[in-house]
């Protein structure tokens, strides 16, 4: 039973799973995981985007009732992480001139940002706004304020997504009982707080491997300089080894030979070494077909991550910290070698290091292969107390839609049993008028008998 007086508690919307997690946080910025729990969504989540809402609410109100078990308390809100292929990253430019040189005040920039903010995007919503430089007459800077100059500029970079996709995780979240206690763009607090601030200012690119998706971030001189989302990740992987053994494989026996067998770089050009793999039923695989087949398509992805490179307007060379790659297809073997072949960057990964302690209950068992860092760096930057003592709400009257959702199915319960009592009291009374009638009967029955035989 969790006693702290605050905790925070996350739900990340990822592009196969629904992942929830409640924490307090120590004085010294350490986490304290009190549960953990996900679900697997592929039947409502693609790729990060709602594609059924009734499933998606269902697997939320298991994942929170999960987590209310575990910490023993009621979850009010939450807040939610914001992924998936639509996230891109957008510059735009806003200009103010004046007749004269002007000193410039908090309240043009002000003014510059919010003038960016109102920007429209045809079928798109801005999530978050990165202002990046602000031009004051000759000078490139961050900080314009008290500047001399008649022409500013303030540079943007707009992240946005598809209108609907926020609109309709919020419906899911309010349609299971919660408020959201804040959003976050997932590819960009986990970059914001897993990352070095050496890393953010010499130049990186944070890669996300994921199930659905690999998104891709930018840093440099401490400022985000393109996110964007490919609509590849390691169920790719999985599905060509599936298809290539089509009618002999299983789509789960695919997933294993992957993690166990596959490789970003195939280390050897024969067949020498290898041997097939003896899967049930006397069944062999190719483990050289294995290891071709993820080489490819991890070359595929690495590309794709080198061309979101290219359009931050930097090159690899720049980013003098390399690639950090977390998500669980970051463990693919040889991915390192991968990317120092293809995109001659050195490479590390979240799972040796995350940057703040995080410690659990016993019974709380955290992945680590890297694909946690989104949930807990949202849970690391929440601040807003999620949970309510379940007395408080027991002696309440039901606000929610979930809570009178379990109020009814309790009631139809109950009527149930009583239905069920007043059917069975009938059919008692209806039996033993039935028993004392053909007594009855059987008796005026020997009894006529008995005359006929006397006659």
């Amino acid at each position: 039973m969790a006693d702290e007086k605050n905790i925070i508690v996350a739900i990340e919307i990822g592009s196969s799973k629904i992942r929830g997690a409640a924490a307090s946080k120590n004085q010294d910025g350490s986490l304290r995981l009190l549960a953990l729990e996900q679900i697997d969504a592929r039947g409502c989540i693609r790729k990060g985007s709602v594609t059924n809402f009734d499933k998606t609410v269902t697997s939320l109100k298991f994942v929170v009732a999960q987590l209310e078990r575990a910490i023993d308390m009621h979850i009010a809100q939450a807040y939610i992480g914001i992924g998936g292929q639509s996230l891109i990253a957008r510059k735009n430019t806003v200009r103010r001139e004046f007749a004269t040189k002007t000193v410039v005040s908090q309240e043009m920039v002000d003014a510059l940002i919010e003038e960016n903010r109102n920007i429209t995007y045809s079928g798109q919503e801005i999530l978050q706004v990165i202002p990046q430089e602000y031009k004051a007459g000759v000078n490139t800077t961050t900080e314009p304020v008290g500047l001399l100059a008649q022409i500013i500029e303030g540079r943007f970079l707009n992240i946005v997504a598809r209108t609907e996709l926020k609109e309709t995780i919020l419906r899911c979240v309010e349609g299971c009982g919660l408020l959201p206690a804040g959003f976050f763009v997932s590819p960009i607090i986990e970059a914001q707080t897993m990352l070095t601030d050496t890393e953010r200012r010499s130049g990186c690119v944070m890669v996300n491997f994921g199930y659905g998706t690999t998104s891709v971030v930018v840093y440099k001189n401490n400022m985000l300089r393109h996110l964007a989302v490919i609509p590849l990740g390691g169920n790719n992987i999985t599905r060509d080894i599936f298809s290539c053994y089509d009618g002999t494989l299983e789509e789960d026996e695919a997933e294993n030979l992957k993690l166990k067998y596959g490789t970003a770089f195939a280390e050897t050009t024969d067949d020498k070494g290898r041997e097939n793999v003896i899967l049930s039923n006397n069944r062999t695989i190719s483990e050289t077909m294995i290891e071709d087949i993820t080489e490819a398509r991890m070359e595929e992805i690495l590309r794709n991550v080198i061309r979101q490179i290219g359009a931050s307007g930097l090159k690899n060379e720049q980013l003098n910290y390399g690639l950090i790659a977390s998500g669980s297809a970051s463990n693919m073997r040889n991915l390192d070698k991968a990317i120092n072949l293809h995109a001659k960057m050195k490479m590390r990964t979240l799972k040796s290091s995350i940057g703040f302690n995080v410690s659990a209950e016993m019974f709380v068992s955290p992945p680590q292969d890297g694909s946690m860092s989104v949930l807990l760096s949202m849970l690391y930057n929440g601040t807003t107390n999620c949970v309510k003592p379940k007395e408080s709400i027991q002696n309440a009257q039901p606000q929610t839609e979930s809570n009178q959702e379990t109020k009814t199915i309790i009631e139809e319960k109950e009527e149930g049993r009583k239905v069920t009592t007043e059917t069975d009291n009938k059919f008692e009374k209806k039996k033993k008028k039935k028993s004392k009638f053909w007594s009855t009967f059987k008796q005026r029955l020997e009894d006529l008998t008995e005359s006929v035989t006397e006659e």
